[in-house]
């Protein structure tokens, strides 16, 4: 066996075993940040409903006070006269 060929058998499964290693830890960084942006996400998702909760309280108390104010709904737009 040359010289040469000890070498690659030697060195091709210490690169493999290494580039594996590099590979798994990122893989595994990457499962770790995703967790960590769906947890946000969901805590986000949270607070807004929460929000829209509190808005629709609070517009059924504003437009319950009908003298001041319609809902945007019951407001009419006026139609354009098309005589060309």
């Amino acid at each position: 066996m040359m010289p040469v060929e000890k070498v690659k058998s030697w060195l091709t499964p210490i690169l493999i075993t290494g580039f594996s290693t590099v590979l798994w830890n990122l893989f595994t960084e990457i499962r770790s940040d995703i967790k960590t942006l769906l947890a946000a996400n969901a805590e986000v998702q949270i607070k807004i409903q929460s929000l829209e909760k509190r808005m629709d309280g609070l517009e059924t108390k504003v437009y319950s006070q009908r003298a001041f104010f319609l809902k945007p709904d019951e407001i009419e737009i006026p139609k354009p006269n098309n005589r060309n």
